[in-house]
């Protein structure tokens, strides 16, 4: 009787359930969500707890209220729906019972403990190979605010989803890249996403280009917190074994794209000859 139930309101309600979690699904919205837990928020709060320029923070608030998740009472101020609280509240509570959770948190002990022990051996002796990029027709996804990577990958997701292709990495490998780099004294920086595409694809909806290729030393990065620190080893050690730096982009290849910050793992590409 149950299980007709929730058949009968998954086959009924297929559109809004769908629009429901697509507004949740992102780390953004979530810390929203969390913020307006205490009661109504000016917008202003909003930005600083989340750290999003106007425009990003904007979006995700069109979004949950375009979910009916949200509400704006008033000219710049934000609350939680009642419909809204009580579906977060439902799905942390389930969330809190489940064995995924148990699991997630025994895998996340297990890798802490890893990376101190490996941490010794990685600062000793840094993992480099050499790669020989072929030349390739790519879709290119841009956005410039003070989180251009989340803003740049979710146009990328939507549209590669859209196409049927997100699901297949080895034959639509993406790289991204910052695109203008970040300037001291200035939050807004920008950030592009690659995704390849058929050697003669077209579409007027999007932005195609096709990339010369060329050779990199590559390296992993299994850490977000320790991105920077790895991009200086990896020059230090290009400069260290007779490779000449070449003049073209630092690309960051993403083996999970939408993965939050700290599950990210990113191959690093630095040019050379």
């Amino acid at each position: 009787m149950k299980d007709d139930l929730l058949n009968k309101t998954l086959e009924e309600n297929t559109a809004q359930l769908s629009n429901l979690l697509n507004a949740l699904g992102n780390p953004h919205r979530l810390k929203i969500l969390s913020t307006l837990l205490k009661g109504e928020t000016e917008f202003s709060i909003l930005q600083e707890n989340t750290e999003l320029s106007k425009t990003a923070l904007n979006h995700h608030l069109t979004t949950l209220t375009e979910a009916q998740i949200i509400e704006n009472p008033r000219r710049g101020s934000y609350r939680l729906r009642e419909d809204g609280e009580k579906i977060l509240t439902s799905i942390v509570d389930t969330y809190q019972t489940t064995l995924w959770k148990q699991q997630q948190e025994e895998q996340h002990q297990a890798e802490l403990i890893r990376k101190m022990y490996e941490r010794r051996h990685d600062e000793m002796e840094l993992d480099v190979k050499i790669v020989e990029l072929s030349p390739m027709r790519v879709a290119s996804f841009r956005a410039v605010s003070e989180s251009p990577e989340h803003e740049a990958a979710e146009m990328l997701i939507k549209w590669a989803t859209g196409k049927g292709i997100l699901g297949d990495l080895e034959k639509h490998p993406i790289y991204g890249f910052n695109n203008p780099n970040p300037m001291k004294g200035k939050k807004e920086y920008g950030y592009e996403f690659w995704i390849k595409v058929e050697d003669e694809y077209t579409d007027e909806g999007i932005n195609i280009k096709d990339f010369s290729g060329g050779r990199y030393a590559v390296t992993i990065c299994r850490d977000l917190s320790e991105i920077g620190e790895l991009w200086m080893r990896l020059y230090n050690w290009v400069k260290e074994n007779g490779y000449e730096f070449r003049k073209a982009e630092c690309l960051e290849k993403t083996h999970n794209i939408g993965a939050a910050d700290n599950q990210l793992v990113l191959d690093l590409y630095e040019p050379i000859r």
